[in-house]
């Protein structure tokens, strides 16, 4: 027993040190990646998807937020929620997880849409492509 703990330990070991790196952050994504950090306080009751991301965006600054409604995003969607000086990240880990939701931010220089929200379906949390929380991703199965 004690050797078959041994090599499962011994085999996580090793395959979580061979994990990819997360990638640089462009200036831009990093800046978003500190608004995410953001305390805020909402209280929406059967709110339109879009008026909730329009109300976001009013109250934290320099955020752009992307919904890809071609692939299944409801800008229709009534949410309802409410929160008191909870970090941005947290809020939408809530709002949008429980729809089937995820969201990353882009990070590429060059590209338009550099340092923008991007709101899709999936379970990504902060990096295109990895699930899991933003400071601890985990890679997409």
């Amino acid at each position: 027993m004690r050797r078959v703990m041994a090599a499962a330990l011994f085999a996580c070991c090793v395959t979580s040190s061979f994990a990819e790196p997360l990638p640089e952050d462009t200036p831009k994504a990093a800046a978003t990646r500190k608004v995410l950090k953001t305390k805020v306080s909402f209280t929406w009751k059967a709110t339109a998807l879009g008026d909730v991301f329009d109300e976001i965006k009013e109250n934290v600054k320099n955020l752009g937020i992307k919904p890809d409604t071609k692939g299944g995003i409801n800008l229709n969607k009534p949410i309802t929620y409410s929160c008191k000086d909870k970090p941005l990240e947290d809020v939408l880990d809530e709002v949008l997880g429980k729809n089937g939701w995820g969201f990353y931010v882009k990070s590429q220089k060059g590209d338009g849409y550099d340092g923008v929200l991007h709101i899709r379906p999936g379970k990504e949390r902060g990096w295109e492509g990895k699930e899991g929380r933003l400071d601890k991703p985990e890679e997409k199965k």
